[in-house]
């Protein structure tokens, strides 16, 4: 039995779980001045993201706004740890790190190539975490027009290591057998 990373979509504004949403705006605050309360300055940057929201909050409508967490390309990530001085084999292992899920705070999710649609493999960044209005999100996927929306279990997988970047517990001793 196969079973197909994506399903491709196309012109449509649907959203659910998994979904790959290119270039939406989302709010990134720079000041806050406690003392006023009043004064909040706040910068619109554009991120690659994939819903983590579950699908049956959105279908129902239990939610205002959906969870975004960052995305990156591979190549894109590889040269980001090139540009911070690492070298092909520290690259090579970092990225194995992330595919075993020895690296909490990352997952990534498999290419796709059609002969209408392509797309690198995936780094999902769960430090970078955004909250966007699910109307915005949709408006944006709908302009994306061709985009990818991650299918079972792949979905539930990386909803599976979301949870465990989250629920990780930091001891302040540990058990130190004699």
């Amino acid at each position: 039995m196969e079973y197909p990373w994506f399903e491709l979509q196309e012109n449509s504004a649907d959203i659910t779980q998994g979904d790959i949403i290119k270039g939406c705006p989302v709010p990134i605050l720079k000041e806050f001045n406690i003392k006023e309360g009043q004064n909040v300055k706040a910068e619109i940057i554009k991120i690659d993201g994939i819903v983590l929201t579950q699908a049956c909050d959105i279908a129902n409508k239990k939610v205002e706004n959906i969870i975004l967490c960052a995305i990156t390309s591979k190549s894109e990530f590889e040269e980001i740890l090139r540009s911070a001085g690492k070298t092909v084999k520290e690259i090579r292992k970092n990225i194995d790190g992330i595919i075993k899920g020895q690296q909490n705070a990352y997952h990534i999710i498999n290419d796709y190539k059609s002969e209408e649609f392509s797309q690198d493999y995936y780094i999902i960044n769960f430090k970078d975490i955004f909250s966007v209005p699910v109307d915005v999100a949709r408006a944006i996927a709908e302009k994306n027009g061709k985009r990818l929306r991650l299918c079972p279990p792949y979905r539930e997988h990386l909803s599976q290591a979301f949870a465990r970047y989250f629920m990780r517990v930091g001891l302040p001793i540990n058990i130190h057998l004699d």
